[in-house]
């Protein structure tokens, strides 16, 4: 008898034992499903970014960046820069390469971040920092590292080869000379 009504509560056991096991995994595929729709429409807003950039659209910082966004160039900078700085850094290099564009090689997200590499190509046609223009077409390399929080860029990392960059437009990177 004992044996007779242990099996319906063991049965009973086992069937909540998977009902609680699925609604668990259930609720782990929504959450799963849930990032990767977060991190592909962060991909979306990065490409579009890059996209409306290539365009000479400036203004693509004020519709896909926080107000109070940063900037970290170079990465090790200890003081970011804001939105504006960053805008106007970006009209600084358009009007100095007018046909720049910027090629996404790779991009991918984790969590909210979105890591994006590129070459940035275009022709030195106006002076830039002091150098005049040189009429090189230039290409450099560059990794980004964007956070991202309600679709909107809060922050950006960026490293980027500016030695090779500069050296493109004939600067000459020399060793001091001796002290003596």
């Amino acid at each position: 008898m004992k044996r007779l009504v242990a099996v319906p509560v063991f049965a009973m056991l086992v069937g909540l034992g998977v009902g609680c096991t699925d609604n668990a995994a259930q609720t782990a595929l929504a959450d799963v499903r849930a990032q990767v729709e977060l991190e592909a429409r962060n991909i979306e807003v990065i490409k579009t970014l890059f996209a409306e950039l290539d365009k000479g659209n400036v203004g693509a910082y004020q519709k896909y960046y926080a107000p109070d966004a940063r900037y970290f160039f170079p990465s090790n900078s200890p003081t970011p820069m804001s939105r504006d700085d960053e805008v106007a850094m970006s009209k600084t290099m358009m009007a100095a390469f007018p046909d720049m564009t910027y090629q996404v090689t790779d991009v991918f997200a984790v969590n909210d971040r979105v890591v994006a590499t590129f070459v940035g190509r275009g022709t030195h046609k106006a002076e830039l920092e002091g150098i005049p223009a040189t009429g090189n077409t230039i290409g450099f390399g560059s990794i980004c590292i964007f956070r991202l929080k309600d679709g909107l860029v809060v922050e950006e990392i960026q490293e980027g080869d500016m030695l090779g960059f500069y050296q493109q437009l004939g600067m000459e990177l020399k060793p001091k000379a001796p002290t003596k």
